[in-house]
């Protein structure tokens, strides 16, 4: 492949299967993508010492180092097995007080950076710096600190410089903001609402404050242009560039996400308006292919792919990347008890009208989106338990146990009408004790619930965590990182 063709293909970043690394027609296709030139790879799933080790060798064929990204917006553990789970950013800040904790969540975060630099990951697709003002919003939510700019851009500047003193680069997103949409990327193109200024100031303050790069969004900001941001020359090269003065690397958000459907070979588009990577396209050769093509038309100047190329080589060379001897990083021996004891942090009391709830005989009753293992965790607690529709009316009182998921693509975001109405029908003739575990929204209609507890994540750290909690009497701690749109 000649110089002109490595130079597009190292403005692009694949993905990279962390389950598929020992199948041996895979590892073949990723390694031609490496001797051809590929600026790098974003790594989903996979277990850590499986990964770590393709990825130092894929470092070993590359003659610059390779961009190895992730979405470790909940810590190394959300990608990797056998890596630590964080909680999710609004579970960071509603569990944390920067200016009083700050040496306690610099600690937490230096875990996120020696196990991703570690296992070979050197940039991270972190902090979200959206700012979450639209309650019905299906994929923001809990990946973002706040519903306040100046919040968010607080919490959002701390781990970029956390992150960044330890080595690990970061990366911004989705500039200039996705916290206002009511539609996901990934399945559809989401419109910015609300006051363009109140978005963006947290990637003011993250430029300020040095991120390497940020990622821009497959959303719609019509009071700025007609086309999507990842793809708008207004927004990427007059506002982030001109008027914000961002200096560092612009990735797109993925290029195989919905939004971007009705436009054709949108990854030239991105590069023509003014980003420099093209992340996860569903076809690198294909990519590849279209932009070349663009630029041998004159439709992307040459003097665009030499600024792109500039910038993305001076982050390549800052990069850490480490060989399959090298153990440099070594990892927090973050166990299991101190990880429950930092989710026991970020647990809200909105309000409790019972008391001490351990003088109460409670049953649980499960509802949204769990799996057998969480339903064990009840079980082996309470001695029983059952999911919402299988309520029966006693004189115990019930803990409503909701579980949702703010993920790419999913369905989870939000509890059904018919679970819903029986909630409230439940609160509003018993007492009741309800507990979210994920989307906080979803408690606005329940507000009649004696007890109503807030936790960010879903998952079966956050329910043992929460079980402790239970059976300590519930001394909760947490403030509330949003405002809650009561429906009464």
């Amino acid at each position: 492949m000649d110089k002109f063709f490595r130079d597009i293909m190292s403005l692009i970043v694949a993905r990279l299967d962390g389950e598929e690394v020992c199948n041996r027609e895979y590892r073949k296709y990723i390694e031609k993508l490496v001797l051809d030139g590929i600026g790098g790879f974003v790594i989903f799933g996979g277990s850590y010492e499986d990964v770590k080790e393709y990825l130092a060798f894929l470092q070993s064929l590359s003659e610059t180092p390779l961009i190895i990204a992730s979405d470790i917006e909940r810590g190394v553990g959300q990608q990797i097995k056998g890596a630590t789970l964080i909680p999710s950013q609004m579970a960071i800040r509603a569990g944390f007080d920067i200016k009083n904790e700050r040496a306690e969540l610099e600690s937490l975060y230096s875990v996120v950076s020696s196990e991703a630099l570690n296992l070979g990951i050197n940039l991270t697709f972190v902090p979200v710096l959206d700012v979450n003002t639209e309650p019905d919003n299906p994929i923001i939510c809990t990946r973002a600190f706040s519903d306040e700019p100046e919040v968010v851009a607080e919490y959002g500047s701390f781990v970029i410089k956390t992150l960044e003193a330890r080595g690990l680069k970061t990366c911004g997103k989705h500039f200039p903001g996705h916290g206002s949409t009511r539609l996901d990327s990934h399945t559809a193109l989401p419109i910015l609402s609300g006051d363009i200024d109140e978005h963006i100031t947290p990637f003011r303050k993250a430029i300020q404050t040095g991120v390497s790069s940020i990622m821009a969004g497959h959303l719609l900001v019509s009071k700025l242009d007609d086309k999507p941001a990842s793809i708008s020359e207004s927004v990427l090269n007059n506002l982030l560039r001109d008027k914000m003065s961002f200096k560092g690397v612009v990735f797109t958000d993925a290029m195989n996400m919905k939004a971007l459907d009705r436009y054709e070979h949108a990854e030239t588009l991105a590069l023509k308006a003014g980003a420099d990577v093209i992340l996860h396209p569903e076809d690198p050769y294909k990519s590849l292919e279209n932009i070349s093509f663009a630029c041998k038309k004159g439709l992307i100047s040459h003097e665009r792919i030499k600024q792109a190329l500039e910038r993305v080589s001076l982050l390549r060379k800052n990069l850490i990347c480490l060989d399959r001897k090298s153990d440099r990083f070594f990892v927090t021996d973050f166990n299991e008890i101190s990880t429950l004891e930092v989710f026991k942090k970020t647990f809200t009391m909105v309000k409790n009208e019972l008391g001490d709830i351990r003088r109460h005989r409670v049953t649980p009753y499960l509802a949204g989106f769990y799996d057998s293992s969480v339903k064990d965790l009840f079980f082996n607690n309470f001695g029983g338990v059952y999911d919402l529709l299988q309520f029966k009316d006693s004189e115990q009182i019930p803990l409503i146990a909701i579980f949702t998921n703010i993920r790419g693509g999913g369905k989870e975001f939000d509890i059904g009408e018919q679970e819903r109405s029986l909630i409230k029908k439940m609160v509003s003739t018993k007492d009741a004790i309800v507990v979210s575990f994920g989307n906080p929204y979803v408690v606005r209609f329940f507000k009649e619930a004696k007890t109503i507890i807030l936790t960010y994540d879903f998952h079966q750290i956050a329910v043992s965590a929460f079980l402790e909690l239970f059976n300590e009497g519930l001394k909760v701690k947490g403030s509330l990182p949003v405002k809650i749109p009561w429906n009464d």
